[in-house]
This record gives C-alpha cells, structure tokens and sequence, in this order.
C-alpha cells in the first residue's frame, strides 16, 4: 500500500537548488509525565563538552510520539509518561 500523498501548504527553493515543503499535519502529539507537557534533558560531561542534550518530545505522527514515551517509561522505570493530542 502506497503512503498517501501529504498536502502542501507552502514550498520554497533554495538557492543550492533543494526545495522545503510545508505540510499540514492531521494533529500534533506531545510527550507528557503525569499528565503535564514535560521536557527531558541529559546532562554531557566530557572532555570537550559541558552542557544538555534535549530530547524530541513534539511529533506530527502518533507512532513516534508513542515510541518515546515507552522508551522514558522504561528508562525512568514508571509509567507516568503519556501522550497528548494538541489540536
């Protein structure tokens, strides 16, 4: 079964000649712990480095979101992670 064709809004070419789509999504799905928008963020220390990595936690695709949230569920050992539909 073939992917359905997205709607595009708007698109732009670039001067080095790659073009980027607008495409409107059907909804868009955030990452939650304990029922509140949330971020999560991992602490680098190396050498070369000092500072946070953040994690993705907006996604146009339910699939994704979901994903993420059974990885922090897993990664913090709870289930209090969910996700929500922003309209």
């Amino acid at each position: 079964m073939a992917r359905p064709s997205p709607t595009i809004i708007a698109s732009i070419e670039t001067q080095d000649g790659s073009t980027w789509d607008i495409m409107q999504a059907d909804a868009q799905y955030v990452v939650t712990y304990q029922g509140r928008p949330c971020g999560v963020r991992q602490h680098v220390n190396t050498l070369t480095t000092q500072g946070f990595k953040y994690q993705k936690l907006s996604y146009t695709h339910l699939g994704n979101a979901q994903a993420q949230v059974n990885r922090l569920n897993h990664k913090f050992n709870t289930d209090k992670f969910n996700v929500m539909e922003v309209a």
